[in-house]
């Protein structure tokens, strides 16, 4: 018998339950426990997102660490995690998708006026709003890894004009790919609409700051599906109130659930969605997942293991 230990901040043991039956169906011998308990002692592999990582401590017997995400700062931060424990993190094309579709349904709320005729449904107006022109709009995705590479290739399918960057250099199909801090620079300036979905490392921990959102053009779109700490609140929230940023889409913040007395609530040109734009389905993870543990029982290493030195 396996025992894994799991914890995911704010699910109910309803999702622990879903988790247990979808991991045994392709590993019979594993048993879900969660972090918190007693019998968490005997846990040879842990599957986590955002957990309290000093529990870690009296599992004397871990192997290795699992994300439920394709993030894994949230495993990293603070150097808890000895060298010698594997951390694992999720690369699932079921989460790509809904991120992609989370991003194009952004992107088009903003280039259709939807907010605006909602508003306009409200007060009984019946009036064509100005669309803008998606043939003469630049998007750039920060970040074009095993998400961020298939959001802009949908993008780029769609009719879009897509530039990527990613800290070093790609080649995909029908995208013009950037790298390095020159490439950075060009997609700040060029582009109209910016998405975030960078990994979450010391050198992109608030990339998006007062210098970024002043080089970029006036009345661009800023949308981070990444993490809240790759961007200074208080200075998007300037930008915003400015008009220098036109409109604001955020699914991260760098406090989750977003405070009640944030500012960003108060400011009209700033969309909040709440940490929702590609949740991990168990339906199409847990196979990997399943697959992953058996690799650290085996002493192998599994597929979509972290390079520490990178952070993913």
């Amino acid at each position: 018998m396996t025992i894994v230990a799991f914890y995911s901040k704010g699910t109910s043991i309803e999702v622990q339950n879903t988790w247990s039956k979808r991991l045994k169906f392709y590993y019979p011998s594993l048993k879900l426990v969660p972090l918190l308990s007693e019998e968490a002692k005997f846990a040879t592999v842990a599957l986590l997102w955002k957990a309290p990582l000093n529990y870690l401590n009296k599992m004397t017997r871990i192997k290795g660490l699992i994300s439920l995400g394709q993030g894994v700062d949230h495993i990293l931060n603070g150097n808890l995690i000895p060298e010698n424990i594997p951390v694992v993190r999720i690369v699932d094309p079921y989460m790509a998708k809904s991120m992609s579709h989370w991003v194009l349904l952004s992107i088009l709320n903003i280039i259709r006026e939807t907010y605006g005729y909602f508003s306009q449904e409200n007060t009984k107006i019946y009036k064509p709003r100005d669309e803008k022109n998606f043939l003469s709009l630049k998007i750039g995705v920060y970040g074009i890894g095993a998400i961020g590479s298939v959001v802009a290739k949908d993008l780029s399918y769609m009719g879009f004009n897509v530039q990527g960057w990613s800290r070093t250099k790609k080649k995909i199909k029908t995208i013009t790919c950037l790298s390095g801090s020159e490439g950075f620079k060009a997609l700040i300036t060029n582009s109209d609409i910016h998405v975030c979905l960078l990994p979450l490392t010391p050198s992109t921990e608030n990339i998006f700051n007062k210098h970024k959102f002043i080089n970029m053009k006036k009345g661009s779109c800023f949308i981070n599906a990444g993490r809240g700490e790759h961007v200074d609140e208080n200075h998007l929230l300037d930008s915003c109130r400015s008009g220098h940023i036109s409109n604001a889409v955020l699914d991260v913040y760098r406090n989750e659930p977003l405070p009640k007395n944030h500012p960003f609530w108060k400011q009209d040109n700033i969309r909040l969605w709440p940490h929702v734009a590609a949740e991990t389905n168990p339906d199409t993870a847990a196979k990997q997942i399943a697959n992953a543990i058996k690799c650290i029982d085996n002493n192998i290493v599994p597929p979509n293991t972290v390079d520490r030195t990178l952070g993913y």
